[in-house]
């Protein structure tokens, strides 16, 4: 059953590896300096959460934190589509951030009721520090939609983007239902994907982006007025739903995307792979 526990944990932790890689990709290039610092930050705070699931997992299968991060074959990778989409522009990267840390707190509220005592903890201190990454991503999605005219409409468009594809990180992890059982994980996936939608659809409505959401499309576009006012329009209106919603991730399923990243991610790693830094 152990190996049920750390296949799940290898998931949780591709997730968090791979947001923050394609975090840190925005090292030296953010709007500005200070921005420069934080985006780091949190993409320094995601690969340490993804070392600490890994290294719970590595106690299970033998394997050392780094095999398991940097020794496994693309389709080896169980992170949901999300996360391995290239950064784009601002407006999809903030986006992309928000949604990702809206899910990643229901997850880990989740995981602190786990009924294994060291994934509970590790999760606690998880949810600590993700609520900066929270606080940090809804201080930039307000700025930007309570902006400019131009700036909502990007957002609004990243928005539709990156929720074509949010449905996968609440795509059910491999033998779910047995961890469910054991009391391992406390929340199925498709319950925590609901929650999402309203927790999701009242913070747009705060917003004044009162988009109609739920995993995987988006039923409602939105545009900006010459008052600068947002108003639903049904002739202009398109659901952007890629092929297979973003789901496939957790079996192993990767866009085109996901090669190239893995390539660069894994480059040194495999210089010498017994290596001791």
């Amino acid at each position: 059953m152990s190996d049920i526990l750390a296949a799940i944990l290898i998931a949780l932790a591709d997730d968090e590896l791979i947001i923050g890689h394609r975090h840190s990709e925005w090292t030296g290039f953010a709007p500005h300096m200070e921005e420069d610092v934080a985006f780091s930050s949190i993409a320094q705070d995601e690969i340490g959460h993804a070392s600490a699931y890994y290294s719970l997992a590595s106690t299970m299968v033998g394997q050392t934190p780094d095999q398991l991060a940097f020794g496994r074959e693309p389709g080896e990778y169980h992170n949901a589509v999300l996360c391995e989409r290239p950064n784009g522009d601002w407006a999809y990267t903030l986006a992309r951030h928000w949604l990702y840390d809206n899910a990643d707190a229901l997850r880990l509220e989740a995981l602190e009721r786990s009924s294994r005592p060291e994934l509970a903890l590790l999760a606690a201190k998880i949810r600590r520090e993700e609520r900066w990454h929270s606080l940090h991503a809804e201080l930039w999605v307000k700025r930007v939609a309570e902006g400019s005219v131009e700036g909502r409409g990007k957002l609004l468009h990243a928005l539709a983007e990156a929720f074509a594809e949010v449905r996968g990180l609440f795509e059910p992890f491999d033998n779910e239902e047995r961890a469910i059982a054991q009391g391992w994980l406390t929340v199925p996936s498709p319950v925590l994907g609901a929650r999402f939608v309203e927790t999701t659809t009242a913070a747009l409505d705060d917003l004044g982006l009162p988009v109609e959401i739920e995993p995987g499309a988006i039923t409602t576009e939105l545009i900006a007025s010459s008052s600068g006012d947002l108003i639903a329009t049904d002739e202009d209106s398109a659901s952007i739903t890629p092929a297979g919603g973003g789901l496939g991730g957790r079996y192993g399923r990767h866009s085109d995307d996901f090669k190239a990243l893995w390539a660069a991610m894994t480059a040194t790693y495999k210089i010498e792979p017994e290596a001791t830094w």
